[in-house]
């Protein structure tokens, strides 16, 4: 029997039935004591009930049931990802929220704000209130004629029909500007605090600009210093100039 579990051969003269051992050496038995086991040295237990030692079980049994935990390190590794995942969640409804337009007035419907409909889109200004005599003398002020005819035009107008640009928010670079909603509704639309000022500007003083005679003294004066503005915009000292002109026009929104 020692020959055996040494590896030996059965003698089957010897012992008389002829039986051979079937584990011809020892490296044979080496490698079946050195295979991976299938079970765990304790059972593993589910805060459900289940118990097993087998690894296959077990690892079958994290994959649907909730309520395992392998580990204190696992567990909060599966917090954070949660946490995370909530928090994207929110960064996108957020994201959402500020890429909705906003409608707004002093009048409160279901909580949402509806503009009123006889103020002009924004772009859509009138100026039948402001008269040829003030814009002859908007003109003779080239640095502020601009600034101020986009004062006239939003805060003089009768019933405050061109009432429609504003800030909400001084810490944020974002206006607010009436825009064409659903049907015939209107509703406020947040965009950029640089894309409304370049807007303004270039529409305003294209109004200006097609007021002026240059075979005037005030017209070519006026006329002279919008080729110095525009220069500036493309370049020319920096944009210095131009950039007054934007901040000024800011200075006149935020007092709308």
């Amino acid at each position: 029997m020692s020959e055996i579990l040494a590896g030996g051969a059965w003698d089957g003269n010897r012992m008389g039935t002829g039986w051979e051992h079937p584990i011809k050496d020892k490296k044979y038995l080496m490698t079946l004591e050195q295979m991976p086991t299938t079970e765990y040295k304790e059972a593993r237990v589910c805060r459900c009930g289940y118990t097993s030692v087998n690894m296959s079980n077990w690892s079958r049994h994290k994959k649907y049931c909730k309520l395992v935990v392998t580990s204190d390190k696992d567990e909060l590794i599966e917090q954070m990802k949660q946490q995370l995942a909530a928090k994207d969640e929110q960064i996108k409804e957020l994201i959402q929220v500020a890429k909705k337009p906003r409608t707004v007035n002093n009048t409160t419907t279901n909580n949402r704000y509806v503009v009123e409909q006889h103020i002009n889109v924004f772009g859509k200004e009138s100026i039948e209130h402001i008269s040829p005599e003030q814009i002859q003398a908007l003109l003779a002020d080239p640095a502020n004629a601009v600034p101020q005819f986009i004062k006239l035009k939003h805060r003089r107008a009768p019933g405050g029909v061109n009432q429609n640009l504003r800030i909400p928010n001084q810490k944020r670079a974002i206006y607010q500007v009436v825009v064409s909603g659903e049907g015939e509704d209107k509703e406020w639309e947040n965009k950029s605090k640089g894309e409304v000022l370049e807007q303004l500007y270039d529409e305003n003083s294209g109004h200006l600009e097609a007021e002026a005679d240059e075979d005037t003294r005030v017209g070519s004066h006026f006329l002279d210093h919008q080729d110095r503005v525009k220069s500036s915009a493309a370049g020319e000292d920096g944009g210095r100039r131009y950039k007054d002109q934007l901040d000024k026009i800011h200075s006149v929104v935020t007092n709308l």
